[in-house]
């Protein structure tokens, strides 16, 4: 058994009991409200509390309160559907699986470089893992920006043998890693994920202001009927009790997560968001880097891509991977027999402040057809200053990327969040004004000619109107004396 999987089990079995839990107690709340305080108080009182029945009041109140029930039952719903169903989870990569059926097979004494051959040759879902991996690293080269280490290589999962797209996270209670994962919430039974984390708010929201409702109501009439004797009911302690408790729960969730929807942060990410720093691979365009080289600039870290195969092996290794001859073989024979047209050259730490020649595989604009992408893409690997969070687009933009852009988008759970598309060419999540302050202070932003002109105007009029300015001056400050 796993180091933790204990716990694991545990936090699960606890996510699984807790909705049902919490189910049970609105039904019993709910029955309070209706049967206890509308119905026996308020329409049906004993003649010694009232001398009248207070129909309007019950009515308002059932009409109100069944009203949010109903909104906050649909948003549960749908974030318990989204939750089971599609979770946010990253695909485990190819290894995953043969190291899984290897230390299976470890008992009947087989021989695991045997083993691994056979698993590659019989099943497709063991191929070698950069033949078909469960998110290849193109996923993250053919985007302009993706996260990246000091090496310029995507983060690599030890437990899942797969890359971590951007802001993913590896969960220890599902030992996935899950796209930019909130938290682990055993109230809602799973994972808080991008694919949740906007019904999540919804949730919390309707759940807080029908605990407010019911609090006040509650509040009121027990106060209310205290004055009249001594009245001591536990089921009216006990719904009092629930939604003071609850109140101060999902109001205080809504809050935090709406704090993190207009900074556009998660909750793990905010355990140091103050002190992170991002390492960002950041394409150069063509143009860009051939005035790079022109200038023999030698001031920033490389990287290339795409990888040789050999260098996939070596992570697999670094992480714990048993890798068999036929992947060996694979790798070999692929770089023996690649093309020279489409090198793959290698930057590690030693050589990454290193440009390649034009022969490099650099692709020019006369040897790449139109639409087809370059062979090779060259990245600057940038930092963030401590604090700077590249995914910040704005208040109010971070908010539509999260609820959506439509007003009833922002309090109903009709459709998924906008940021769950990653189908932008630039990066898998909209980036902001740290990463354009990035490119121009590392001298990479690829402007168009026209606006380059149109900013050289502006300074040279800037220029000329503080050389005027400075001569007026001088000019009054003579005629003075």
């Amino acid at each position: 058994m796993k180091p933790g999987q204990p716990s694991r089990r545990a936090n699960i079995g606890i996510a699984r009991i807790i909705p049902v839990t919490l189910l049970g107690i609105i039904g019993y709340s709910s029955w309070v409200v209706t049967e206890l305080v509308c119905v026996k108080y308020l329409l049906r009182p004993a003649r010694s509390i009232f001398a009248h029945k207070h129909e309007g009041a019950a009515v308002a109140i059932l009409t109100i309160f069944y009203t949010l029930l109903t909104i906050t039952l649909i948003c549960y719903g749908r974030l318990i559907h989204t939750i089971v169903v599609n979770p946010g989870l990253v695909p485990r990569g190819r290894q995953w699986y043969v190291e899984k059926e290897r230390k299976g097979h470890k008992k009947e004494g087989v021989y695991e470089a045997d083993l691994a051959d056979d698993l590659d040759n019989r099943d497709p879902k063991h191929a070698p893992f950069f033949r078909d991996a469960g998110y290849r690293v193109e996923e993250f080269w053919h985007k302009d920006v993706f996260v990246c280490g000091w090496d310029g290589r995507p983060a690599f999962c030890s437990s899942c043998y797969n890359y971590k797209p951007d802001r993913a996270h590896h969960c220890g209670e599902l030992d996935r890693c899950v796209l930019k994962m909130d938290h682990f919430c055993p109230w809602v039974g799973g994972i808080i994920s991008e694919t949740s984390f906007k019904f999540f708010v919804q949730f919390t929201f309707w759940a807080a202001i029908l605990c407010l409702h019911t609090l006040v109501v509650m509040a009121y009439y027990f106060a209310q009927r205290r004055q009249h004797s001594n009245f001591i009911d536990v089921h009216w302690i006990l719904v009092l009790a629930f939604a003071a408790l609850f109140f101060l729960f999902s109001a205080g969730m809504c809050g935090s997560s709406l704090r993190s929807v207009f900074i556009n942060s998660t909750t793990i990410e905010n355990l140091n968001r103050k002190s992170k720093v991002w390492y960002l691979a950041v394409y150069i365009p063509e143009r860009v880097f051939r005035r790079i080289q022109e200038m023999g600039r030698n001031d920033l870290r490389m990287i290339a891509y795409p990888r040789p195969p050999s260098e996939q092996l070596q992570i697999l290794e670094q992480h714990g991977a048993t890798i068999s001859d036929s992947q060996r073989d694979f790798a070999q024979d692929h770089n023996s027999t690649h093309s020279p047209t489409t090198p793959q050259p290698v930057y590690d730490s030693r050589s990454l402040t290193s440009f390649p020649p034009q022969s490099a595989g650099v692709a020019t604009q006369s040897t790449v057809p139109p639409g087809v992408p370059p062979t090779v893409r060259m990245f600057a690997i940038l930092e963030t200053k401590p604090g700077a969070n590249p995914w910040d687009i704005g208040g109010w933009n971070n908010f539509q990327e999260v609820m959506g852009y439509k007003f009833a988008d922002w309090f109903l759970p009709i459709k998924p969040s906008p940021l769950e598309r990653h189908d932008s060419l630039e990066s898998m999540y909209k980036v902001g004004r740290v990463v354009d302050r990035l490119r121009r202070e590392a001298g990479i932003a690829d402007e168009p000619e026209g606006r380059r002109r149109s900013s050289r105007r502006r300074r040279r009029r800037k220029s000329d109107a503080t050389r005027e300015s400075r001569s007026s001056r001088s000019q009054r400050s003579a005629d003075e004396r």
